[in-house]
């Protein structure tokens, strides 16, 4: 009895301790994909299949009646995380110029982002592309952040419209996976599943601890054109996962149209 007693006490404190390690609710978003390219870009001289210039906006709204401070995390490729911080008004929006702070986020790399803070807030990232040779924006992406603290429903993720274009026609379309392990100490090792209509495709790959990984569906050997799938991506260990397509016409290396977007996670359910 003694010892049961004393087994239940301390599984309490442990579960306490888990609780107050845990982010309140609205205190932590995510997203995975994000690029800075700057004006003037040549377009050979550009990341893959990104031509034109780009800039992005990250709005945090501050929901509580103080002032606050968030600090984002921004993951690369290739390079450590560094962080970034922002004050944000009482129940107003603040926002972080991200191509405005080239020492943070250098320019045509790669990035996926966490912010964290104190009080609840939303976070938005907006993204403008441009033609290199006009100042207005010619194509917008916004979305609303993933909000964490991260688990087991992390682990797997889907979204339903996965494609791209290439034909005799002058569209194309181009189509990236970007993946984020926030993990400190563990590589993530992930399988995504394209389901077509009568068939699967698979492909395999590894994003190291505080990485950012994409996968470029138009240039992947396994994906066929003008194939409508279903992305299914599982980890072993819990991820941020983000779609992002293009809209280019063929030979034109300038922007067209654009959309991002979160996938949606299926961890916790039985789904298979």
């Amino acid at each position: 009895m003694i010892c049961n007693a004393v087994a239940a006490f301390l599984f309490a404190i442990g579960a306490v301790a888990c609780l107050a390690q845990s982010p309140a609710p609205m205190t932590e978003w995510y997203y995975a994909d994000g690029v800075i390219q700057p004006d003037g870009i040549n377009p050979q001289e550009a990341r893959e299949g990104v031509w034109s210039p780009a800039r992005e906006w990250m709005v945090i709204f501050n929901l509580a009646p103080r002032e606050t401070t968030a600090t984002a995390r921004f993951y690369f490729e290739d390079i450590p995380p560094r962080d970034f911080q922002q004050k944000l008004p009482a129940r107003s929006p603040g926002r972080i110029v991200v191509h405005d702070i080239p020492d943070v986020v250098p320019p045509k790399k790669l990035y996926a982002v966490r912010v964290r803070c104190g009080t609840p807030i939303v976070v938005q990232p907006t993204r403008a592309e441009y033609e290199p040779w006009n100042p207005i924006t010619h194509a917008m992406a916004s979305f609303v952040a993933y909000p964490g603290p991260l688990g087991t429903k992390e682990t797997r993720w889907v979204y339903a419209d996965g494609l791209t274009l290439s034909s005799a026609n002058p569209l194309e379309e181009w189509e990236w996976i970007s993946i984020l392990n926030p993990d400190e100490r563990r590589d993530a090792k992930v399988k995504i599943t394209f389901n077509f209509a009568g068939e699967q495709k698979v492909h395999e790959l590894t994003v190291p601890a505080e990485r950012v990984r994409s996968v470029d569906m138009f240039n992947l050997p396994i994906i066929p054109k003008n194939k409508i799938s279903g992305p299914i991506i599982e980890s072993d260990i819990p991820v941020v996962v983000e779609q992002v397509r293009r809209a280019y016409a063929k030979g034109v290396p300038v922007i067209t149209s654009l959309y991002a977007t979160m996938a949606y996670p299926i961890g916790d359910t039985d789904i298979h």
